[in-house]
């Protein structure tokens, strides 16, 4: 049987579910604003009835059993791997732009003004080729034109340099949301152990991951044992970063060789701290991280391959490869010959081939050679490569054209381009946009710019700078045509993968905000309707409060007036 003061127990568990209630709504009312921040509710059920003799069972009020919050974890997950996508072709954006500006023609300092201002002064020079101001004019404009590429290489070496540190930040902010998730997981733990729902926790959770699908791409599963004990797991490339309370750590390694033979020495690897590498260039990788590796490595697939056609045994010193793709490698590095890396101290091209000489004699299994990796995007290396494919082969036929004239002594021609550390052989697979220079034997003496090819041809000859004049319109020299068409080329193509770039970028930024907005639609705190709950709370508490007077007033008629 219930107690004489039934009705006020039951008023009064009224009273305090009304007040939870209240209570829960100012929090969303206070929270409307906060980023991140989910709508919280209360789960309200009537409490245990009790039974009443010959009348079955009477209600005992009610009771919020516990506090939840509006959360979809379809579209959460839909989030994360949006914004992964989001956060690569940000950082391909801005840094296609960054190269577009560097190489655009339309820059007054640009490649094409001084490559024009060289054939301008160039095709002076062969009105009067005896005179010593116009040979100053066109050395001075070489110089220029060969400086601009200078100028180029160091910038796009700054910007690898960048796209570098970048990486290396960006493994430090991961292993930072790694290290916040895991003591979030802690005090999760801990709370919810005792029977609570840790609602703010876990949005400050998601928070992070948020922040941490911007980085790289996560797979993120919660999953509870036997025990009901409930664990938050984080992977990466199916490696795991975050294990309940546990992380594991990424680090940066710099390389001890270069993959590309345009690279900065000391790029990064990134391995797991204690365990395997990570594979920057897996399908499955993606994020802002991704999008500084495929800057910083991009060769558009050209890194070195060929084909070790017999096995080297007995062990040797020695290895051939053939079938390459180029021959212009890392002066030392590594060369892989299929699943064994072997390191090489030189290399040389013979007939076509590279022959690489390595630190001892062994013995190695024919197959597929490659050096570095294929990365399938155009990013820094892929231009400079271009770049220097142009000032190698401008330089060629300049230097090929000026080996032809003889001086008054008889004596050929010298390079017109040469690079630094040149000491009289010329190997154009060193030349570089980095290195390349106007030889400074002409700077200092304008009479070894030749312009006859014979010495008893008169001063007024000037077949050579004709024969050069020629390059300049010459669609023979590159498969693109023209050395302008070819220049031309390279900042179209950049251009079209910045275009890519921001287009893929804003329909990602178009997808995100629309999934953001359904996440609000389930999550976020609309005042209208915490409005309406607050009064109707309010009215629930209002009631509950009369209802209490109620029963007091009969309590007091029953204890204090019955009797008198």
């Amino acid at each position: 049987m219930g107690s004489s003061f039934f009705g006020i127990h039951v008023a009064t568990q009224g009273l305090y579910t009304a007040r939870i209630n209240l209570d829960i709504t100012n929090h969303n009312i206070a929270n409307a604003e906060t980023p991140g921040y989910s709508r919280q509710y209360g789960i309200q059920s009537a409490m245990r009835p009790l039974p009443k003799h010959g009348m079955g069972m009477i209600g005992t009020g009610s009771e919020i059993l516990k506090i939840n919050q509006y959360r979809n974890l379809y579209l959460d997950v839909k989030f994360w791997n949006n914004n992964s996508h989001l956060g690569e072709y940000e950082v391909k954006n801005f840094q296609t732009s960054s190269v577009e500006n560097l190489l655009n023609e339309l820059n007054e300092t640009g490649i094409s003004k001084h490559f024009s201002d060289m054939f301008d002064n160039l095709g002076k020079l062969a009105t009067t080729p005896g005179d010593p101001s116009f040979r100053n004019n066109f050395i001075d404009k070489a110089s220029s034109f060969a400086m601009v590429f200078n100028d180029i290489g160091e910038q796009l070496r700054e910007q690898q340099r960048e796209a570098n540190f970048s990486i290396k930040t960006k493994v430090d902010q991961i292993n930072y949301c790694a290290e916040r998730i895991a003591t979030l997981n802690s005090q999760i733990e801990a709370m919810e152990f005792s029977g609570m729902q840790a609602n703010d926790l876990r949005d400050k959770r998601a928070n992070v991951v948020d922040e941490l699908s911007k980085i790289v791409n996560v797979d993120v599963e919660e999953f509870q044992d036997i025990n009901g004990k409930k664990t938050y797991s984080v992977k990466l490339n199916n490696y795991s970063l975050v294990e309940g309370t546990d992380t594991n750590v990424l680090e940066v390694k710099p390389r001890d060789f270069l993959k590309n033979p345009e690279d900065e020495p000391g790029l990064y690897d990134i391995n797991w701290k204690g365990g395997p590498s990570l594979n920057l260039y897996s399908t499955t990788l993606e994020g802002e991280l991704k999008g500084y590796i495929e800057m910083r490595d991009g060769n558009n697939g050209d890194n070195f391959t060929g084909t070790l056609v017999a096995d080297i045994n007995p062990a040797s010193d020695k290895m051939l490869i053939e079938g390459i793709n180029r021959t212009d490698l890392p002066a030392s590095g590594e060369v892989r010959i299929g699943t064994q890396i072997i390191e090489y101290k030189s290399y040389q091209v013979v007939g076509g081939n590279i022959e690489f000489t390595l630190p001892g004699s062994i013995t190695v299994t024919a197959g597929p050679a490659s050096i570095g990796e294929n990365v399938p995007y155009k990013g820094i290396p892929y231009y400079a490569e271009r770049m220097n494919h142009f000032i190698r082969t401008i330089a060629e036929q300049f230097n090929n054209i000026h080996d032809d004239g003889v001086d008054e002594l008889g004596a050929h021609g010298i390079p017109l381009f040469e690079y630094d550390g040149y000491t009289g052989t010329m190997d154009y697979n060193l030349m570089t946009i980095d290195n390349v220079r106007f030889s400074p034997d002409i700077i200092a003496d304008v009479s070894k710019l030749l312009t006859k090819l014979k010495p008893i041809d008169g001063e007024s000859d000037a077949v050579l700078i004709k024969k050069m004049l020629k390059l300049r319109h010459d669609n023979n020299v590159f498969s693109k045509g023209q050395p302008e068409n070819y220049i031309q080329s390279i900042i179209g193509e950049l251009g079209i993968d910045k275009e890519q770039a921001k287009s893929f970028m804003d329909g990602q930024i178009d997808m995100s905000n629309m999934i953001q907005n359904q996440r609000l639609s389930v999550s976020g705190v609309n005042i209208n309707e915490e409005t309406t709950n607050l009064l109707k709370f309010q009215q629930a508490y209002n009631l509950s409060a009369q209802a209490i007077k109620v029963f007091d007033e009969i309590y007091d008629v029953t204890i204090n007036r019955m009797g008198a």
